[in-house]
């Protein structure tokens, strides 16, 4: 298991106005990481090398010693390094609230081509991070 901690910070890439981003340290290669791009709240995990074009993502939100499960459709980036988990978390209210009180997450890639693997982030400080990306 990682210790993550949500590092929030404002970056400018200069051409377009500061955006907010929120990660996780690297866990086994992999982190998480949150952007608000013009209001929109994407989710994606990376680092590693994914070969699926298209993934399936089975999420585990432990909250309280209780498990919520989640299954997901991803993508990846051209790059085989970006696996997007959520384009748009705010229109995913069940798993803010999932997001928000678990004290670890584990991601479990399902990938044909390069096998399965599990990677299992500790989410302190995951509240902070959501709130500062949602400007709050």
């Amino acid at each position: 298991n990682a210790n993550a901690q949500w590092i929030n910070k404002s970056v400018k890439n200069d051409f377009d106005a500061p955006y907010r981003i929120c990660y996780t340290n690297i866990t086994q290669g992999q982190y998480l990481k949150l952007e608000n791009l013009d209001g929109e709240i994407v989710f994606y995990m990376q680092g590693g090398y994914y070969c699926d074009e298209n993934l399936t993502l089975d999420l585990a939100f432990i909250i309280n010693g209780v498990v919520k499960n989640h299954s997901i459709n991803a993508t990846i980036s051209s790059d085989n390094e970006t696996v997007w988990i959520i384009d748009n978390l705010l229109t995913e209210p069940e798993i803010i609230s999932y997001f928000k009180a678990c004290s670890t997450l584990k991601v479990r890639v399902n990938d044909s081509v390069c096998g399965a693997e599990t990677y299992s982030f500790n989410m302190s400080g995951s509240t902070s991070a959501l709130n500062f990306i949602c400007g709050k």
